[in-house]
């Protein structure tokens, strides 16, 4: 969980160490909610035992146009939160604490967005205070680690008054999970309803600057190839924790400012599908072949060096759980240069996580 945590702030710092010589205007801010758990599983009824409710504390840096692509993204705004969550039942799920980032786009508001529409995502990490435990907590079927993933997508309301204060409403969808990195992993999923308020720092008027420069779109189809590696656990729970491998061949064309296409040919080995195999009761299923192979197209959304990325593929080859043939990936990737760039995904079968990647690829 340490390694997790230096790789998330590494991806998630680069926004911020990348515009210290611009000239921000900065705020802090405050929301509260209250909202319902999703349950998404028919077995997750008993650990919902009332409304869930909590507050968040943010620090937000306004963008002006400093860097091209701020302008060219309508001045997005990025926030650094600190997030708590009352569960309504301590004695299976406890508490929530929650540090996230995130960078909240304007819809409809053009500077110095006295009222604006905001559609804000971001991820971050969270620790449960009451985690599975087979001894004293066996009935918590959703977070079984202290440590857990947190993704957050909002959509609000923004009103100003005067030159500092904002206040503004909005509702929130929240998602808890360790990516099956141990069982069990159902996840966790809130929906909330927030009443927020922020306090600019400085009186002065942000100058908000057009683009400096144009993007010369480089549209040549680049070809490459992308390792990922995560760590998950099988079935039964208490199994042990198996490397999972996945090797991609891709072609990358960006077709536009803010998109780029991909396909793809990709190679699975879940070390943790195999272990399960071999201790299969079912004597149809031991022996069975544990690897995977599967074709992808993807899309990023590029914001400067990071991409946001959104994936569906489909298994030509899968001889365990034949029937179970779309996978889903969705994460970040940041640039380091224009061959070489960095994965942090979830590879998904719909609503079931199968486990977080940590990729390393490069194209020609």
């Amino acid at each position: 969980m340490i390694v997790r945590l230096i790789v998330f702030i590494l991806f998630i710092a680069q926004a911020s160490w990348a515009q210290q010589s611009a000239k921000y205007s900065y705020s802090l801010g405050g929301e509260v909610f209250e909202g319902f758990i999703l349950r998404h599983h028919e077995y997750l009824g008993h650990l919902i035992k009332g409304r869930p409710t909590g507050f968040e504390i943010s620090f937000k840096q306004q963008t002006n146009g400093t860097k091209a692509w701020e302008a060219n993204y309508g001045y997005p705004e990025i926030a650094y939160n600190i997030s708590y969550y009352d569960l309504k039942n301590d004695a299976q799920l406890g508490k929530v604490i929650a540090l996230s980032t995130g960078m909240g786009f304007h819809l409809l508001g053009k500077p110095p967005f006295k009222s604006d529409f905001q559609f804000y995502f971001g991820m971050g990490l969270a620790y449960s205070t009451n985690p599975y435990n087979k001894e004293n907590n066996n009935l918590n079927n959703v977070i079984s680690t202290p440590i857990t993933y947190n993704g957050n997508v909002r959509l609000t309301y923004y009103q100003s008054f005067g030159k500092r204060m904002k206040v503004g409403a909005g509702l929130k969808f929240t998602h808890f999970s360790n990516g099956s990195f141990k069982l069990p992993n159902n996840g966790l999923n809130i929906v909330t309803a927030n009443l927020m308020a922020s306090y600019k720092l400085t009186s002065s008027i942000s100058e908000f600057k057009t683009a400096k420069e144009n993007y010369s779109l480089d549209k040549k189809v680049y070809y490459g190839a992308v390792f990922r590696i995560g760590f998950a656990e099988a079935p039964p729970v208490g199994s042990g924790v198996k490397p999972v491998y996945a090797f991609s061949l891709i072609a990358q064309k960006r077709v536009s400012l803010k998109s780029m296409l991909e396909v793809g040919v990709e190679g699975f080995a879940n070390q943790a599908i195999k272990l399960e195999i071999e201790n299969s009761f079912d004597e149809a299923s031991v022996g069975t072949d544990y690897k995977q192979l599967g074709m992808m197209v993807g899309h990023q959304l590029v914001v400067n060096k990071l991409t946001v990325i959104t994936q569906v593929g489909f298994y030509v080859y899968k001889p365990y759980y034949p029937n179970d043939r779309v996978y889903q990936r969705v994460g970040f990737g940041y640039f380091f240069t224009d061959h070489l760039y960095g994965n942090l995904t979830l590879k998904t079968h719909f609503a079931v996580a199968e486990v977080i990647e940590y990729g390393i690829g490069y194209r020609l």
